[in-house]
């Protein structure tokens, strides 16, 4: 296997990179991010393979989930059995998509992977600005009497007759088979611009 290049690590390029990580930490303090929405792209912008920016992101977040995890694990807040099931379907994701990635490199080179990188953002950014943006706009009904039944409640009445587990986090049952592919799904969108 070929080696990737990395950027030369010069002052400014250091010093650039600790600005970009203040900057990616300040946007997962206020909005729950993992920092990625801002440090993938930043990192191109230097100059950084996008499959190097992508794995670079994904080395620093397993620590930092596991820390977070044990801590709010002592407050009560995480529901074990969903993040077990969760994550065994992401590390599924993350690999698949590990090997999509090297397979765009190889026949594409690093000018691929930063493409492949570039459109899946624009595409994520506008999924989520989507629903913000309809969110904003429907905030009124929402909020008011008309509040249509959520989301959480139709995926709770789907019964799947063996495939139920018991979440303590919502004291509900909900399918294996629901659970499987949004994990899958998180494990993917990570694998390609390392948000989940």
């Amino acid at each position: 296997m070929e080696a990737i290049n990395f950027i030369d690590l010069t002052t400014t390029s250091a010093f650039t990179l600790l600005i970009i990580g203040f900057i990616g930490g300040l946007v997962s303090g206020f909005i729950g991010s993992g920092g990625a929405f801002v440090l993938t792209p930043a990192m191109m912008s230097l100059g950084v393979p996008g499959i190097v920016a992508v794995a670079s992101n994904m080395a620093h977040k397993f620590p930092k989930a596991l820390v977070a995890a044990i801590k709010r694990y002592k407050l009560g807040q995480v529901d074990v059995k969903l993040g077990l099931i969760m994550g065994l379907f992401a590390e599924i994701g993350v690999y698949i998509g590990k090997n999509y990635m090297i397979d765009i490199r190889n026949h594409f080179g690093n000018l691929g992977t930063d493409f492949f990188v570039s459109i899946i953002f624009i595409i994520t950014l506008a999924i989520v600005g989507g629903f913000i943006i309809r969110d904003v706009i429907k905030g009124d009904e929402i909020n008011g009497s008309k509040q249509k039944v959520k989301l959480s409640d139709r995926i709770q009445s789907i019964v799947i007759p063996g495939t139920m587990v018991h979440l303590s986090s919502i004291n509900a049952s909900i399918s294996v088979l629901i659970i499987a592919p949004l994990g899958f799904a998180t494990g993917l969108l990570a694998s390609f611009i390392a948000v989940g």
